[in-house]
């Protein structure tokens, strides 16, 4: 448009606009103070909301420097850990070669609990049989004559039988 005004009319316009540019500063002035005061009511709100989060941040003070405390504290942990992996694999090592002993042991173990079943079998057996002779000896020994009396080799069998003198 200002290239269809005439030149003389486009110095007029340019004097007028010179002559208004005073008043437009002020216009200026007034929209970013009117920008400034709107962000100033905002603040309010970011202001109570810096200070929410910086008071639920400040306990995380004291958790980083525990944080802190704790990490140097499993550093000589960390140091281990090499250590610990190897001793872990020297006894499954080890455990693993106890494996044949052990089986072979239990196999014995074994053997040895048939052959003491077998052994109370015939203790069991043989108390029964010494039982039995007992109460054989007891029968004959009662029909032996009164040891008060005159003793004889039965007597004397008697008494070595039965305990008595």
């Amino acid at each position: 448009m200002a290239s269809e005004e005439a030149p003389g009319a486009r110095g007029g316009a340019g004097v007028l606009a010179s002559l208004l540019a005073p008043l437009r500063l002020p216009e200026r002035v007034i929209e970013t103070l009117e920008s400034m005061a709107e962000a100033a009511r905002e603040l309010g709100p970011m202001r109570a909301e810096l200070t929410r989060v910086r008071e639920q941040t400040e306990p995380l003070i004291e958790l980083l420097s525990a944080v802190e405390q704790l990490v140097k504290q499993t550093e000589p942990l960390a140091e281990l850990l090499p250590t610990l992996t190897s001793l872990k694999e020297e006894l499954t090592t080890r455990l693993d070669s106890l494996h044949e002993p052990i089986a072979s042991l239990e196999g014995d173990e074994s053997h040895v609990n048939a052959t003491a079943r077998r052994l109370v079998d015939e203790l069991v057996a043989m108390h029964k049989t010494v039982g039995g002779l007992q109460g054989d000896v007891e029968r004959i020994t009662d029909r032996l004559p009164d040891p008060e009396e005159k003793r004889g080799p039965l007597g004397a069998a008697r008494d070595v039988l039965t305990g008595s003198n």
